[in-house]
């Protein structure tokens, strides 16, 4: 049949007229998001993306072209928001947290059959039932059941501290790895040659190196995942192999022996027999497996960021005499020299707790959280918020906001006691910004409270802590440095000095543990 002009030529204007007004459309749409950066063709906003501190770099971003410390960036044609004030947050990710909810897609989740891990998993009917089956775990009337584990651990790390100081970062790496073996699993861990150990550190490490940004080029151009593993550039292709099948047989072996674990004592019930006991009616092989998901979830997400923390509290032990001192004679008054603290003692020391407090804000685990994903466009203040853009939220910045933290760089515990010395947050806790917003909220923040009181406690009332010492016995000066730079903020750890605060509590420290 002839092409015939005649009849062709109105079909083509109309097809010019729909595209003109889908780009007419588009512009709009765009030309009504955040201000930032200026885009570079192709790589966008890549190039500004913070390499250094993600924080404080993102601060300064916020400031200088956010009205609303609302920022955008276009990251490789990626639409990327940045939320830097605590109140754009709440607007957002609370009260809109419908709409906030999902997670970005990351191509090694699925390379490596990763996408059961909850913290990452996209939001949909399978996250709404994972976090129905943690949330019990979780809540502050069931946390007092897993204390005989936080203080089997906590007496754990001063026997190792005591016994080889200078191994500080592999004895806070390790306690926590035993605690959360214990709370979760019901496995005992003695030592850090144990073969369930060295399971979950390669657990642990896959889940941490697939989070790291930049550290695999397919995020970045996602059609790498169809090119052979030899290709140039291709190397994660192997390296994701090699690493499902570690994490399959570790999560099926850990769920396993987990299983044979018998026990009549109601402190000691696992958080896997919590599960399979309170969701029986769902039964089968679809309950298991999601136990098991849930339960290597909890402990990756949860031992990594317990261990930053740990670390945070020595290096601000080290750069704050005064504040540990202050925090010694608050533990010799209440607890005394004939034994080490306990969770009945939390009432009375507020100062510790405070110190906890301030921990959580002086030093976020995340800083900026773990990136949200909108699911539909919305308007904030004027802008459009399009589908699909991926939502940093700058945890690091809004616990330094001035107004609420004077001197926010300083670690000052008594910004949370009020003039009788009580605990007094108002309406400032950084527990309601360090673990996240609306429905994605990290579950764990009265179990992570709980292990880090009773920790701190027990190491203050053991050990001084100081810099370390040069050859000439002289002090050398400590700074804060960490992995600023990531999505999980590792500080330093350096050779402090710690010694016992007498011989009496070496000695109560050698027959307190095992008890």
């Amino acid at each position: 049949m002839p092409f015939n002009t005649t009849t062709a030529w109105p079909w083509v204007a109309f097809a010019i007229l729909v595209l003109l007004a889908y780009a007419h459309q588009r512009r709009r749409k765009y030309a009504r998001l955040p201000p930032g950066p200026t885009a570079l063709p192709i790589v966008g906003n890549l190039l500004d993306f913070p390499r250094k501190h993600l924080g404080r770099e993102f601060a300064a971003m916020s400031r200088r072209f956010g009205k609303f410390l609302v920022v955008y960036l276009n990251v490789l044609g990626q639409d990327t928001i940045v939320l830097g004030s605590l109140k754009a947050a709440r607007d957002l990710l609370d009260k809109r947290s419908a709409n906030y909810s999902d997670r970005p897609t990351l191509v090694m989740t699925q390379l490596l059959g990763y996408d059961w891990f909850f913290p990452l998993m996209n939001y949909g009917p399978r996250w709404r039932q994972h976090r129905r089956a943690v949330h019990p775990l979780m809540t502050p009337d069931v946390i007092p059941q897993y204390r005989a584990f936080h203080l089997d651990a906590a007496r754990n790390l001063l026997r190792l501290i005591l016994q080889k100081p200078q191994d500080l970062s592999s004895h806070i790496k390790f306690t926590f790895a035993a605690m959360v073996m214990g709370a979760i699993y019901g496995l005992e861990i003695r030592e850090p040659d144990d073969k369930y150990y060295h399971m979950i550190e390669r657990m642990g490490d896959i889940a941490e190196q697939i989070v790291i940004p930049g550290r695999f080029p397919v995020e970045a151009f996602p059609g790498l995942r169809y090119l052979p593993s030899w290709f140039p550039g291709c190397g994660f292709k192997k390296w994701a192999e090699d690493a499902r099948r570690d994490m399959l047989i570790t999560v099926d072996a850990l769920f396993e022996n987990s299983k044979s674990v018998v026990t009549t004592d109601p402190s000691k019930r696992t958080m896997i027999q919590r599960i399979l006991e309170d969701s029986a009616s769902q039964g089968g092989e679809e309950l298991e497996e999601m136990c098991k998901e849930l339960a290597a979830t909890i402990y990756v997400a949860g031992a990594d960021t317990s261990n930053v923390m740990m670390r945070a509290f020595f290096l601000a032990m080290a750069l704050y005499p005064e504040v540990q001192k202050k925090a010694q004679l608050e533990l010799d008054a209440v607890v005394g020299a004939e034994r080490l603290p306990d969770f009945s003692d939390r009432p009375s020391l507020p100062y510790v707790t405070a110190l906890i407090k301030e921990l959580l804000r002086w030093h976020p685990a995340t800083p900026m959280g773990v990136p949200h994903r909108i699911l539909a466009d919305d308007e904030y203040n004027g802008y459009i918020v399009p589908a699909g853009a991926t939502v940093f939220v700058n945890i690091w910045d809004m616990l330094r906001d001035p107004e609420l933290y004077p001197q926010p760089e300083e670690f000052i515990p008594e910004r949370f006691l009020d003039s009788a010395g009580n605990v007094d947050v108002c309406g400032r806790d950084p527990a309601d910004v360090a673990f996240g917003f609306g429905r994605r909220f990290c579950p764990g923040r009265h179990f992570a409270d709980s292990t880090l009181f009773i920790l701190c406690a027990s190491v203050l009332s053991a050990f001084e802590i100081g810099p370390p010492l040069g050859e000439d016995g002289a002090p050398i000066p400590v700074k804060r440095e960490a992995s600023d730079q990531y999505i999980v903020s590792h500080p330093k750890v350096y050779n402090y000095t710690i010694k016992p605060r007498s011989s009496h509590i070496e000695r109560i420290i050698e027959t307190t543990y095992g008890q």
